[in-house]
């Protein structure tokens, strides 16, 4: 929850919301719906927190132009805080994607009164604009608190046991809550049975699981979703076509696994973890090929030969650091790889790829996707590289090294990858594609990933900069270095925000790709705030030690199957193969058997391939489709 502090040294966290009809206010075409959002005062001296609302608006327009705009209106000065505004950013985003509504023209408001922060109203917006949007009536006497994720569902909060109090004041007889909270915390940390708490007051406390069940309780109507696809599963030749990649990774790594035993048992030892890396990821690909899973087959095949590579190529340079030092192990792991050259190459193919049908549109996204992480990959490897001369302590000194060049040979690897894939895809027939205009709709996504990427820094980063005491950007930096996918989306929204120029100069292909690593960097932040916020139990070392409400975890997996299975059905209605799609929903579903970090991974794929479809039914010209 965020907080501000007032005079009298309490501090307000906002969140929910709750009722009022939607009515038309400004042009013509725009409606809004005003709200009111549940608050906490939190005690001092010894008192108790206590419940309290706060009025606000919601606002939805197409007052036409190519821009997607998203805007915050106050009666004081800095009177919505980062956590709100990021909020309000991923609401219109869940709400825009569910219902197929434009992803250009478009303006959304928020009209705030006082001060508020905290993302707690963000499930409550997402129903507000899709009722606006469907001009479904709200029921009055129903209010709400919930997070809202990207995948449509409602994520946690804090203080509920107290805003029972803020929904009596709005006259709420109906609470909603998030699913797996009806045992909530209050100010001395015991649990407490908030539905027994909303029936002593009068007020009727019910778990929802996602905005689709919120939906029904605020309006009384089914939001409508497509019909899912009878099978999701890979066709006879592209099922075919992959698994011979599949064998030709494993045939690499093979070869790898043979060069490195030819290097000394020292720097053998030294490699332990990444060769027992490509190991386990070599163990999965063979038991998926042989299931059938052919895409989640060449993730591990791709995986374990990247590794195998990996560990050869860094096993022979790390005489070179100890014998030439840091800045000639740099030049060496550079000239090794040659990555820059290899992405040239790649974005020269890709540049002169003329996409006729949304299938492929779709290989020419994914592959650009897969180029930025590349560049991202390398650039974020250089750094660590880099940083290994400037410590002093020659065993960190030379772990940074090896961590920099492993992650650089991955980044070749993954060109490698983004080549065979491509390879697979391109000229695969169907449904030419509509004129959508793909600058708004890639911008649409990258403003999306930024206010997640906003979200996270608020409610994990900024914290432990405060509690350290440093800077939050000596926080990111260091929160950079124990966690990958946050490195990678830092990196990738420097390579979108100009990053790319130098390889695509004026390529007619330029927004396939601007899409591609703005879809990429959506995801990738979302299930951040996923392993961090909302699900995941994570450690002092940033490792996933459990999940933190299986309920919710269990929901969230079904809906995001239910999702890629309903967008599969959509494409294949309109003669649009979706290869890529059932790919990545091969792929969560090996995953969504394993552990808890195995399972954020799977949320992360099932809402990467439901992105996925719904990005190709804009550009086919049918993102109703179902949604009405």
């Amino acid at each position: 929850m965020g907080t501000r502090r007032t005079a009298i040294a309490v501090v307000i966290a906002l969140i929910a919301a709750t009722f009022v009809v939607a009515a038309p206010v400004g042009a013509a075409n725009e409606q809004h719906v005003t709200l009111h959002a549940l608050a906490v005062v939190e005690g001092s001296g010894g008192k108790s927190s206590m419940g309290t609302t706060n009025a606000f608006s919601v606002s939805y327009g197409k007052p036409g132009g190519s821009d997607f705009r998203v805007g915050f209106s106050e009666d004081e000065v800095a009177g919505s805080g980062d956590q709100w505004q990021a909020a309000g950013w991923n609401a219109a985003a869940v709400a825009t994607l569910l219902n197929g509504a434009p992803l250009s023209g478009v303006r959304v408001d928020y009209d705030v009164n006082g001060r508020i922060d905290g993302p707690s109203a963000g499930a409550l917006m997402t129903v507000g604009l899709l009722s606006l949007m469907r001009g479904d009536k709200i029921k009055p006497g129903i209010t709400m608190t919930g997070t809202i994720n990207p995948d449509g569902t409602v994520g946690p909060v804090g203080g509920i046991p107290y805003k029972v109090d803020g929904a009596k004041q709005a006259h709420a007889k109906t609470m909603l809550i998030p699913l797996g909270q009806r045992n909530s915390a209050d100010d001395s940390g015991k649990l407490v049975d908030v539905v027994d708490i909303g029936d002593q007051k009068g007020v009727h406390v019910k778990e929802v699981a996602d905005v689709y069940e919120a939906y029904k309780a605020f309006t009384g109507k089914t939001l409508p979703r497509p019909k899912p696809a009878s099978s999701v599963s890979l066709g006879g030749h592209d099922s075919r076509q992959i698994k011979a990649k599949v064998k030709g990774q494993l045939a690499n790594f093979e070869a790898s696994a043979g060069e490195f035993n030819s290097l000394t048992p020292a720097v053998q030892n030294a490699l332990t973890s990444i060769t027992s890396s490509a190991d386990d990821s070599h163990t999965q690909a063979q038991k998926l090929t042989d299931e059938g899973l052919q895409a989640g087959a060449y993730n591990q095949a791709l995986a374990a030969a990247g590794y195998a590579n990996a560990a050869v190529k860094t096993g022979q340079l790390v005489q070179v650091y100890l014998t030439q030092g840091a800045n000639a192990f740099a030049e060496q792991v550079k000239a090794s790889t040659e990555i820059d050259g290899k992405v040239e190459a790649l974005v020269d193919e890709l540049k002169a790829f003329k996409p006729k049908t949304v299938s492929d549109a779709s290989d020419l996204i994914s592959a650009y996707s897969n180029t930025i992480d590349a560049i991202s990959l390398s650039s974020y490897a250089e750094n660590v590289i880099s940083s290994a001369a400037q410590q002093t302590d020659p065993s960190q000194a030379l772990e940074k090294a090896i961590v920099g060049a492993v992650l650089y040979e991955l980044a070749g690897t993954q060109v490698q990858g983004t080549n065979d894939i491509f390879d697979i895809g391109k000229g695969g027939g169907g449904t030419k594609l509509s004129n959508a205009n793909l600058g708004p709709v890639a911008a649409f996504f990258r403003k999306a990933a930024e206010a997640n990427l906003s979200a996270f820094n608020s409610l994990i980063v900024n914290p432990q900069a405060q509690t350290a005491g440093v800077s939050a950007d000596a926080a990111q930096a260091a929160f950079s270095g124990n966690d990958f996918d946050y490195a990678l989306a830092q990196s990738s929204l420097g390579v979108l925000n100009g990053g790319l120029d130098k390889y695509l100069g004026t390529a007619k292909t330029a927004n396939y790709a601007k899409l591609g690593g703005a879809v990429q960097l959506y995801t990738r932040t979302s299930q951040l705030l996923s392993k961090y916020y909302s699900l995941g139990e994570v450690n002092s070392d940033l490792e996933v030690t459990g999940i933190s409400n299986d309920q919710a975890m269990q929901s969230a997996l079904d809906l995001g199957r239910g999702q890629v299975q309903r967008g599969v059905g959509v494409l294949r209605s309109k003669k649009v193969s979706p290869t890529l799609v059932v790919g990545a929903y091969e792929i969560a579903g090996v995953d969504a058997q394993g552990g808890p970090s195995d399972k954020l991974d799977a949320l992360g794929e099932y809402l990467s391939a439901y992105v996925g479809s719904r990005v190709l039914a804009y550009l086919g010209g049918f993102p109703t489709t179902g949604t009405k």
